[in-house]
Protein backbone atom coordinates (compact mmCIF):
# COMPACT_ATOMS: atom_id res chain seq x y z
CA UNK A 1 0.00 0.00 0.00
CA UNK A 2 1.55 2.97 -0.95
CA UNK A 3 2.13 5.98 1.54
CA UNK A 4 -0.35 8.62 -0.21
CA UNK A 5 -2.97 5.44 0.01
CA UNK A 6 -2.51 5.70 3.58
CA UNK A 7 -2.94 9.06 4.44
CA UNK A 8 -6.22 9.18 2.27
CA UNK A 9 -7.30 6.60 4.35
CA UNK A 10 -6.14 7.60 7.99
CA UNK A 11 -8.01 10.96 7.00
CA UNK A 12 -11.00 9.48 6.23
CA UNK A 13 -11.13 7.08 8.87
CA UNK A 14 -10.74 10.46 11.30
CA UNK A 15 -12.94 12.01 9.64
CA UNK A 16 -15.85 9.09 10.18
CA UNK A 17 -15.19 9.14 13.76
CA UNK A 18 -15.74 12.54 14.34
CA UNK A 19 -18.21 14.08 11.85
CA UNK A 20 -21.83 14.41 13.43
CA UNK A 21 -23.05 14.82 9.97
CA UNK A 22 -22.26 10.34 9.14
CA UNK A 23 -23.53 9.82 12.82
CA UNK A 24 -27.49 11.03 11.22
CA UNK A 25 -28.40 12.43 14.34
CA UNK A 26 -30.04 15.53 15.15
CA UNK A 27 -31.26 18.03 17.76
CA UNK A 28 -35.09 19.31 17.62
CA UNK A 29 -35.96 22.64 19.00
CA UNK A 30 -38.56 25.43 17.69
CA UNK A 31 -36.77 28.55 16.14
CA UNK A 32 -40.04 30.82 16.56
CA UNK A 33 -39.77 34.61 17.52
CA UNK A 34 -41.63 37.55 17.76
CA UNK A 35 -42.44 39.19 14.12
CA UNK A 36 -43.32 35.81 12.39
CA UNK A 37 -45.74 34.68 10.16
CA UNK A 38 -46.78 31.20 10.03
CA UNK A 39 -49.31 29.54 7.69
CA UNK A 40 -50.67 26.04 8.19
CA UNK A 41 -52.43 23.83 5.36
CA UNK A 42 -54.95 21.49 6.99
CA UNK A 43 -56.87 19.28 5.06
CA UNK A 44 -58.78 15.66 6.23
CA UNK A 45 -60.62 13.19 4.84
CA UNK A 46 -62.97 10.68 6.45
CA UNK A 47 -64.72 7.94 4.98
CA UNK A 48 -67.65 6.05 7.27
CA UNK A 49 -70.12 3.47 6.01
CA UNK A 50 -73.07 3.64 9.12
CA UNK A 51 -76.42 1.63 8.82
CA UNK A 52 -74.97 1.08 5.12
CA UNK A 53 -75.10 4.15 3.90
CA UNK A 54 -71.32 5.29 2.35
CA UNK A 55 -70.42 8.96 3.99
CA UNK A 56 -67.39 11.04 2.72
CA UNK A 57 -66.60 14.47 4.48
CA UNK A 58 -63.50 16.45 3.52
CA UNK A 59 -62.13 19.95 4.43
CA UNK A 60 -59.43 21.73 3.76
CA UNK A 61 -58.72 24.98 6.36
CA UNK A 62 -56.19 27.59 6.71
CA UNK A 63 -54.65 28.17 10.01
CA UNK A 64 -52.29 31.89 10.37
CA UNK A 65 -50.19 32.31 12.90
CA UNK A 66 -48.49 35.21 14.39
CA UNK A 67 -45.57 35.13 17.01
CA UNK A 68 -45.56 37.82 19.74
CA UNK A 69 -43.30 38.03 22.61
CA UNK A 70 -43.56 35.59 25.35
CA UNK A 71 -44.38 36.03 29.25
CA UNK A 72 -40.39 35.02 30.04
CA UNK A 73 -37.42 33.80 28.22
CA UNK A 74 -37.77 30.95 25.74
CA UNK A 75 -41.42 31.18 25.33
CA UNK A 76 -43.33 33.26 22.60
CA UNK A 77 -46.96 33.70 22.10
CA UNK A 78 -48.88 32.47 18.91
CA UNK A 79 -52.17 34.28 17.93
CA UNK A 80 -53.94 31.65 15.70
CA UNK A 81 -56.79 32.74 13.23
CA UNK A 82 -59.38 29.86 10.77
CA UNK A 83 -59.85 30.70 7.33
CA UNK A 84 -62.32 28.24 5.68
CA UNK A 85 -61.10 26.97 1.97
CA UNK A 86 -63.86 27.30 -0.03
CA UNK A 87 -67.52 29.19 0.10
CA UNK A 88 -69.59 28.82 3.15
CA UNK A 89 -73.15 28.03 2.86
CA UNK A 90 -76.34 29.32 4.48
CA UNK A 91 -76.42 28.74 8.05
CA UNK A 92 -72.53 27.77 8.36
CA UNK A 93 -70.59 28.34 11.18
CA UNK A 94 -67.73 30.90 10.49
CA UNK A 95 -64.76 29.59 12.25
CA UNK A 96 -62.86 33.04 11.13
CA UNK A 97 -64.80 34.79 13.87
CA UNK A 98 -62.27 32.58 16.65
CA UNK A 99 -59.20 34.18 17.91
CA UNK A 100 -56.53 31.56 19.33
CA UNK A 101 -53.68 32.14 21.97
CA UNK A 102 -51.21 29.98 23.55
CA UNK A 103 -47.73 30.18 24.90
CA UNK A 104 -45.02 27.79 23.63
CA UNK A 105 -41.98 27.02 24.56
CA UNK A 106 -38.91 26.32 22.17
CA UNK A 107 -39.03 22.93 23.51
CA UNK A 108 -43.01 23.02 22.20
CA UNK A 109 -44.55 22.73 25.32
CA UNK A 110 -47.62 24.65 25.19
CA UNK A 111 -49.66 26.48 27.91
CA UNK A 112 -52.59 28.84 28.54
CA UNK A 113 -54.69 28.07 25.58
CA UNK A 114 -57.20 30.21 25.59
CA UNK A 115 -59.96 31.96 22.45
CA UNK A 116 -62.13 34.37 21.92
CA UNK A 117 -65.48 34.73 19.76
CA UNK A 118 -67.99 32.72 19.09
CA UNK A 119 -69.50 31.03 16.36
CA UNK A 120 -73.16 30.16 17.33
CA UNK A 121 -75.18 31.73 14.55
CA UNK A 122 -77.95 34.47 15.31
CA UNK A 123 -80.96 32.50 15.93
CA UNK A 124 -83.35 35.38 14.78
CA UNK A 125 -87.31 34.46 15.52
CA UNK A 126 -86.10 30.79 16.35
CA UNK A 127 -85.01 32.01 19.40
CA UNK A 128 -87.97 33.30 21.02
CA UNK A 129 -89.93 29.82 20.56
CA UNK A 130 -87.00 27.87 21.96
CA UNK A 131 -87.82 26.82 25.53
CA UNK A 132 -84.85 28.20 27.85
CA UNK A 133 -82.68 24.75 28.29
CA UNK A 134 -83.01 24.13 24.72
CA UNK A 135 -80.96 27.54 24.49
CA UNK A 136 -78.54 26.76 27.26
CA UNK A 137 -78.32 23.27 25.16
CA UNK A 138 -77.45 24.98 21.87
CA UNK A 139 -75.47 27.73 23.53
CA UNK A 140 -73.08 24.58 25.40
CA UNK A 141 -72.83 22.80 22.16
CA UNK A 142 -71.54 25.87 20.46
CA UNK A 143 -69.03 26.88 23.02
CA UNK A 144 -67.34 23.26 22.35
CA UNK A 145 -66.57 23.76 18.71
CA UNK A 146 -63.96 26.38 20.12
CA UNK A 147 -62.31 23.74 22.59
CA UNK A 148 -62.37 21.17 20.05
CA UNK A 149 -60.43 23.60 17.57
CA UNK A 150 -57.80 24.64 20.09
CA UNK A 151 -56.50 21.42 19.95
CA UNK A 152 -56.19 21.11 16.57
CA UNK A 153 -54.79 24.35 16.12
CA UNK A 154 -51.97 24.04 18.08
CA UNK A 155 -50.85 20.80 16.72
CA UNK A 156 -47.30 20.78 17.45
CA UNK A 157 -46.00 18.33 19.25
CA UNK A 158 -43.15 18.65 21.93
CA UNK A 159 -40.17 17.85 21.32
CA UNK A 160 -37.02 15.94 23.48
CA UNK A 161 -34.31 17.48 24.78
CA UNK A 162 -31.46 14.95 23.86
CA UNK A 163 -30.55 14.65 20.84
CA UNK A 164 -31.92 12.03 18.74
CA UNK A 165 -30.24 9.04 16.70
CA UNK A 166 -31.28 7.51 13.48
CA UNK A 167 -34.02 4.81 15.21
CA UNK A 168 -34.57 6.47 18.45
CA UNK A 169 -38.04 7.50 19.27
CA UNK A 170 -40.67 9.73 21.47
CA UNK A 171 -43.56 9.67 22.39
CA UNK A 172 -46.28 12.82 22.82
CA UNK A 173 -48.90 12.27 24.95
CA UNK A 174 -52.37 14.36 25.31
CA UNK A 175 -55.34 14.56 27.39
CA UNK A 176 -58.31 16.72 26.36
CA UNK A 177 -61.65 17.10 28.33
CA UNK A 178 -64.58 19.41 26.78
CA UNK A 179 -67.88 19.71 28.49
CA UNK A 180 -69.49 19.12 32.03
CA UNK A 181 -72.06 17.43 33.57
CA UNK A 182 -74.35 20.75 32.91
CA UNK A 183 -74.20 20.84 28.93
CA UNK A 184 -75.56 18.31 26.45
CA UNK A 185 -72.81 16.32 26.51
CA UNK A 186 -69.01 15.64 27.82
CA UNK A 187 -66.08 14.32 25.84
CA UNK A 188 -62.90 13.04 26.96
CA UNK A 189 -59.79 11.83 24.29
CA UNK A 190 -56.67 10.94 25.40
CA UNK A 191 -54.31 9.97 22.57
CA UNK A 192 -50.45 9.05 22.06
CA UNK A 193 -47.93 9.58 18.99
CA UNK A 194 -44.82 7.92 18.96
CA UNK A 195 -42.11 9.55 16.51
CA UNK A 196 -39.23 7.29 15.16
CA UNK A 197 -36.49 9.32 13.14
CA UNK A 198 -35.30 7.25 10.36
CA UNK A 199 -33.56 9.62 8.17
CA UNK A 200 -31.84 13.21 8.24
CA UNK A 201 -30.60 14.52 5.23
CA UNK A 202 -29.75 17.88 4.03
CA UNK A 203 -31.28 19.72 7.05
CA UNK A 204 -34.17 17.43 7.47
CA UNK A 205 -35.84 15.32 9.61
CA UNK A 206 -37.54 12.59 8.48
CA UNK A 207 -39.95 10.51 10.94
CA UNK A 208 -42.17 7.99 10.89
CA UNK A 209 -45.10 8.28 13.12
CA UNK A 210 -47.52 5.87 14.80
CA UNK A 211 -50.73 6.92 17.19
CA UNK A 212 -53.65 5.69 19.06
CA UNK A 213 -56.52 7.49 20.84
CA UNK A 214 -59.44 6.78 22.86
CA UNK A 215 -62.37 9.05 22.64
CA UNK A 216 -65.33 8.73 25.18
CA UNK A 217 -68.72 10.74 24.96
CA UNK A 218 -71.90 11.29 26.99
CA UNK A 219 -74.32 13.35 27.98
CA UNK A 220 -77.74 14.55 30.36
CA UNK A 221 -79.84 13.24 26.84
CA UNK A 222 -78.40 9.70 27.12
CA UNK A 223 -76.64 7.49 24.94
CA UNK A 224 -72.96 7.43 24.75
CA UNK A 225 -69.72 6.48 22.23
CA UNK A 226 -66.47 5.56 22.08
CA UNK A 227 -64.09 5.57 19.50
CA UNK A 228 -60.88 4.08 19.24
CA UNK A 229 -58.19 5.42 16.43
CA UNK A 230 -55.02 3.65 15.23
CA UNK A 231 -52.96 5.29 12.35
CA UNK A 232 -49.73 5.62 11.02
CA UNK A 233 -47.95 8.21 9.00
CA UNK A 234 -44.98 10.21 8.59
CA UNK A 235 -43.54 14.15 9.33
CA UNK A 236 -40.39 16.05 8.31
CA UNK A 237 -39.35 18.38 10.52
CA UNK A 238 -36.66 21.59 8.95
CA UNK A 239 -33.56 21.99 11.27
CA UNK A 240 -32.60 24.95 9.75
CA UNK A 241 -36.18 26.96 10.36
CA UNK A 242 -37.11 24.98 13.71
CA UNK A 243 -40.46 23.98 12.19
CA UNK A 244 -42.33 20.98 11.10
CA UNK A 245 -42.87 21.31 7.61
CA UNK A 246 -45.40 18.02 7.12
CA UNK A 247 -47.23 15.48 9.39
CA UNK A 248 -49.47 13.01 7.34
CA UNK A 249 -51.50 10.31 8.64
CA UNK A 250 -53.68 7.56 7.96
CA UNK A 251 -55.98 5.73 10.37
CA UNK A 252 -58.41 3.42 10.94
CA UNK A 253 -61.21 4.23 13.66
CA UNK A 254 -63.74 1.80 15.09
CA UNK A 255 -67.06 3.96 16.36
CA UNK A 256 -69.57 1.84 19.56
CA UNK A 257 -72.44 3.92 19.96
CA UNK A 258 -74.84 3.11 23.04
CA UNK A 259 -77.88 4.00 23.95
CA UNK A 260 -78.40 6.33 21.08
CA UNK A 261 -82.13 6.39 19.68
CA UNK A 262 -82.81 4.85 15.98
CA UNK A 263 -78.82 3.92 16.29
CA UNK A 264 -77.38 0.67 15.73
CA UNK A 265 -75.01 -0.46 18.58
CA UNK A 266 -73.19 -2.54 15.95
CA UNK A 267 -69.42 -0.92 15.75
CA UNK A 268 -69.15 1.52 12.58
CA UNK A 269 -65.80 2.01 10.96
CA UNK A 270 -63.71 5.10 9.70
CA UNK A 271 -61.13 5.92 7.52
CA UNK A 272 -59.14 9.20 8.16
CA UNK A 273 -56.49 11.05 6.71
CA UNK A 274 -55.23 14.60 8.31
CA UNK A 275 -52.12 16.65 6.56
CA UNK A 276 -50.39 19.66 8.26
CA UNK A 277 -48.19 21.46 6.14
CA UNK A 278 -46.59 24.38 7.49
CA UNK A 279 -45.17 27.52 5.39
CA UNK A 280 -43.19 30.32 6.69
CA UNK A 281 -45.36 33.66 5.28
Amino acid sequence: MSKITQAVLIVASLFAATSPVLAGGCKLHYKLAPGQKWACNFASKNESNVMGQKNVNQSRMVYEYTVSKGPKQGWVTMTARIKSKGSRGPGEMDLSKLRFTADIHSSGEIRNINYTGTVMPDMGEEADQMSPQMKKMMEDSYKMIPEAYKNGVFWFPEVPEEKLEIGDEFDVQRKMGMGNSGSGMQLETVSKQVFTLEDVSQGLAYFSVKERSVTKTGGSMGGSSETKIAGKGNAIFDLQQGMWLELTEKSRAKVHLGGIPGMSTKDHNMNIILKYEMVKK
